[in-house]
C-alpha cells in the first residue's frame, strides 16, 4: 500500500540489505525502492548495506536528465536516462548530493545520517560485456531485452506494443 515501509515496519531490523539487479534505466524502479530503503534506514538508525552488481547498461551515460517537475516514482533522480552507474554507486550518490527525504530522528545530530555500507565489486570494469545470469524481471527475459529497454520502454505508456505478455518483452 506505500512505497516506504513505515518506521513500525522496520523498527526490530539491525541492518537492511538491497541484493538487487539494476539495469542501469532511471525508470526502472529498483533504484527507486532503493532510495525509500534508504531513507527509512536512516530514519530508523539501521545500517544500509548495498551489493553492488555489474550493470548491464554500464558502457553507457546517454539521454537527458530528468526535469524536476516530471519526478515521480519512475524517475526520482536528477540523472540521465542511461546512468552508466552500478546500484552501490547511486546509493552513494543518493546519500553524497543529499537526495533522501528523511525525518531528522533525535539519535542523530548529522544533516545526512544514513549509516551506508557499499560491498563493491572487485575485478569489474565498465567496458566489460556482461550478461545477467538471471534475468532481473519477467519482463527482461534476456540480453536483447535489456538492450532494448531504454528506448522501447517509453512506448509503454501508449496504445504501442512492446511485446509485454509475450515471450520476446521489450523486443518488438
Amino acid at each position: 500500500k506505500s512505497r516506504k515501509p513505515s518506521l513500525d515496519q522496520v523498527n526490530k531490523l539491525d541492518v537492511i540489505i538491497f541484493d538487487i539487479q539494476d539495469v542501469g534505466v532511471r525508470f526502472y524502479t529498483y533504484i527507486s525502492s532503493m532510495h525509500y530503503m534508504m531513507e527509512i534506514a536512516a530514519e530508523a538508525d539501521i545500517t544500509f548495506i548495498v551489493f553492488d552488481r555489474p550493470n548491464p547498461n554500464g558502457a553507457f551515460v546517454d539521454g537527458p536528465i530528468l526535469e524536476p517537475e516530471f519526478t515521480s516514482f519512475v524517475g526520482m533522480h536528477k540523472i540521465p536516462l542511461l546512468h552508466g552507474m552500478k546500484v552501490g554507486e547511486l546509493a552513494l550518490m543518493f546519500k553524497g548530493e543529499q537526495w533522501l527525504n528523511t525525518q531528522q530522528s533525535t539519535q542523530h545530530t548529522s544533516q545526512n545520517p544514513l549509516k551506508l555500507k557499499v560491498i563493491s565489486l572487485k575485478n569489474y570494469a565498465r567496458t566489460m560485456k556482461y550478461s545477467l545470469p538471471v534475468k532481473p524481471s519477467p519482463n527482461l527475459p534476456n540480453d536483447t531485452a535489456i538492450n532494448f529497454y531504454p528506448s522501447l520502454g517509453f512506448f509503454e505508456a501508449t496504445p504501442v506494443s512492446i511485446g509485454r505478455g509475450t515471450h520476446f518483452p521489450f523486443q518488438v
